[in-house]
């Protein structure tokens, strides 16, 4: 009884070293967030064109995005999950908040809501832009590619615009974060076609109240 009570103990202890060999691993992961970038020399409209609150999303992406890790294409088109390289949030969530922050200088003097809205909120939205995104990924070294549809809609759920976007980019420089600087330019591509689109209906929108 005794020899198996010491292999019994042994046993214990080297599980126990595991386990405190397994807590001591640090998570190796980088994190990266879209949206933190500076919106283009000129993009600024004047304060006094409009006071519109505008709702940004709900923003669609395809299933293959809809992870926490970074997701590329190689030379082959073939797609590449890189399970240390992740989003500090949701893509769709990161891709909406950064649409914001490109039409927030775009249209400065408006109001900007990230979807979901509740309550008063909802009754104050002037227009509404819904993205569905088809294709958002780079190649590392070479370019990002960014494929959406859009429609803006009237707070009476009316669509006034309906358009495919496609912006590519060059990544000019190395690794991750100059693919993700290149997300962010591509999204600004898209923001100055939503914001065109909503200073166009708002300039109707004041013709028609004259």
């Amino acid at each position: 009884m005794k020899p198996l009570r010491i292999v019994s103990r042994v046993g214990l202890l080297l599980t126990l070293a595991a386990l405190g060999v397994g807590c001591a691993v640090t998570d190796t992961s980088r994190y990266y967030a879209l949206g933190a970038f500076q919106a283009p020399v000129g993009a600024e409209r004047p304060a006094a064109e409009s006071s519109l609150t505008i709702g940004i999303g709900p923003v669609g992406i395809p299933g293959y995005l809809d992870r926490p890790q970074l997701v590329t294409r190689d030379a082959s088109d073939n797609l590449e999950i890189w399970p240390y390289h992740r989003w500090a949030e949701p893509l769709d969530l990161g891709i909406a908040e950064a649409l914001a922050n490109d039409l927030s200088a775009r249209v400065p003097g408006d109001r900007l809501a990230i979807f979901p809205w509740r309550g008063a909120l909802a009754r104050t939205i002037d227009y509404q832009v819904v993205v569905a995104v088809v294709r958002f990924e780079g190649s590392p070294g070479r370019t990002v590619t960014l494929d959406a549809r859009w429609r803006l809609l009237t707070r009476e759920g009316k669509e006034v615009t309906f358009k495919r976007t496609i912006v590519t980019e060059p990544i000019t420089g190395e690794g991750m974060p100059a693919l993700v600087a290149a997300m962010n330019r591509s999204i600004a591509g898209l923001g100055r076609e939503v914001g065109d689109a909503i200073h166009a209906q708002s300039a109707n929108r004041a013709g028609i109240r004259k």
